[in-house]
Formats: structure tokens, sequence, C-alpha cells
């Protein structure tokens, strides 16, 4: 799946606004490429350490993202205001989308989060690799795609839901985000 820096950073300052409270959203999009990210409002009655949509807030979400734009809903973040970045047991189980990616921001250390995403099938919890993007990356591409008159670069022609995300640093245009950041 792939961010571009502002769009990690919005999932960041997001989980540092809402903090100590969970936070969470949702990220549309096409081709494994975030588009928008829908932030949502929690209202679990634990929100120290639970999240749950409101259910109205959520219907206009996903008819929006499926029905209007046609996009896939892609990830599902929310944060971990005091522990890792990784599945609680409550996650594993209420992962009901096994299709999107879960993103974990954890501000353990609030100064430095920490953001993972995984794969949550069959209550099996299975880490993938989330690329970061500079926007001035996303212009170059889209620019020479048009000059050489061709689809732009993210278009793929296969379905990239069903392949493992590519791993390296392609011209120093992404980066692997499982570090601190």
């Amino acid at each position: 799946m792939k961010l571009t820096s502002a769009q990690l950073a919005q999932l960041i300052a997001q989980a540092r606004r809402d903090a100590p409270n969970e936070t969470w959203g949702i990220i549309g999009g096409k081709n494994q490429r975030a588009l928008q990210i829908y932030p949502m409002k929690n209202v679990h009655a634990k929100t120290e350490t639970r999240y749950v949509a409101d259910p109205q807030e959520l219907l206009q979400v996903l008819r929006e993202i499926e029905d209007e734009k046609q996009w896939d809903i892609l990830a599902i973040y929310h944060s971990h205001p005091a522990t890792q970045p990784y599945p609680s047991p409550t996650d594993i189980v209420e992962a009901h989308y096994p299709d999107a990616v879960y993103i974990i921001i954890s501000l353990q250390n609030r100064e430095q989060a920490l953001v993972r995403g995984f794969r949550i099938v069959d209550e099996r919890v299975s880490e993938i690799t989330l690329e970061v993007e500079d926007e001035s990356s996303r212009t170059n591409e889209r620019d020479s795609a048009r000059r050489a008159n061709r689809p732009r670069a993210g278009r793929a022609v296969a379905t990239l839901s069903n392949r493992r995300p590519q791993r390296g640093n392609a011209r120093g245009a992404r980066r692997r985000i499982s570090k601190k950041v």
C-alpha cells in the first residue's frame, strides 16, 4: 500500500490530537494507492482503549468510497496511545475487512510515533510493507506518463490486492514504514 508523506503526517497528527484516546479512520483509494483519508469519530464508551464507528458516519463514508468514487477501502487505521503498534486481541477479533490493510499508529513514545501495517485474515496477522512516497515523485510520475502518452504510474493492469507489496527503494521516492517516524 502506498501513502504520501503528507498522508502519513496527517495520520500521525490525528493520533496525537486525539490522544490519550484512540483515534481511527478509513483510507480510500485505487490500485493500492491512498487517495483520500477519512478521519472518523470514535463513539466507543472506552475511547482510551477501543474505537467504534458512528453508524451514520460510517455508512456515509462507505457510500462515498465505494459507490460515488468507485474506490476500494484500502486501509483502516487506528492509534494505540500507550502500547506498541501491533494488533491487540480485540483488533484481531474485530477485523472484518480481510482485503483492507490495518494500520496502527503507536504513540507509546509521543515524540516518535511508530506506524505499522498488517493484514488480518481469519484471525491470522501478517505484517505488510507500507510505502511512503514524496508528493513530488507522484507529480513527476504523472507528468512523465503524460509526456510519454502512456497510463500513469500506479494504474496497474492486474489488481494489486492479491499480490505482495513491492519492497525496496525505487529511485529514492519510497521508504518502508515500520519504524519510528
